[in-house]
């Protein structure tokens, strides 16, 4: 497996855990100050600024490469950039929506909890799809120079401030709270 490949399903496995604790976190907003609510935001501010602007976009490229090589069918990458559209657009309205809550303006709690867990489902959906349709016809299929390619498509990409043995100051609660909650000994 190329190490590219291994570094994205690493991201995904650190993501389930990001999305287990979301799930098993009630959202409770009664209180700004309220650790939840605080755990809520940083996560969907890690959302929003991490997987949406370099994760997703290193899984677009391969995906329109494969589609280039005939590897992929043009249905399945028009789903997956979909997905990722989608998840941009409803982790931006959703940390909008956050924010209205915790100043008891336009949103309301429930909207951000029902919200909350349909972002987390349509994540984890376009996770399964990527490990069942998008890394294998990759696997099978590109070359060194079609990773190579991908890589130096996204020179860009910014180390994730969550995951990994610098967490950003922003998300050490949240990253001690994915510990805690994973049950692992993983903190940086």
């Amino acid at each position: 497996m190329h190490n590219t490949l291994h570094a994205l399903l690493a991201a995904h496995n650190n993501l389930r855990r990001l999305v287990a604790l979301l799930e098993r976190r009630p959202v409770m907003l009664a209180d700004p100050d309220d650790s939840h609510a605080s755990l809520l935001v940083d996560a969907l501010s890690y959302l929003t600024q991490y997987p949406d602007t370099g994760h997703h976009l290193m899984e677009d490229h391969m995906a329109q490469r494969l589609l280039a090589c005939n590897a992929l069918d043009h249905a399945e990458c028009a789903e997956i950039e979909a997905q990722h559209a989608t998840l941009a657009r409803q982790g931006r309205a959703l940390l909008d929506g956050l924010e209205a809550a915790l100043r008891k303006d336009t949103a309301s709690s429930e909207w951000v909890s029902m919200n909350t867990r349909l972002y987390a489902e349509r994540l984890r959906h376009n996770m399964a799809v990527e490990e069942l349709v998008l890394f294998p016809a990759a696997q099978r299929t590109f070359t060194d120079a079609d990773w190579q390619a991908i890589e130096a498509a996204n020179l860009r990409e910014t180390p994730d401030p969550l995951f990994n043995s610098h967490v950003q100051t922003q998300f050490k609660e949240l990253h001690h709270a994915i510990a805690m909650d994973a049950g692992c000994d993983c903190e940086p």
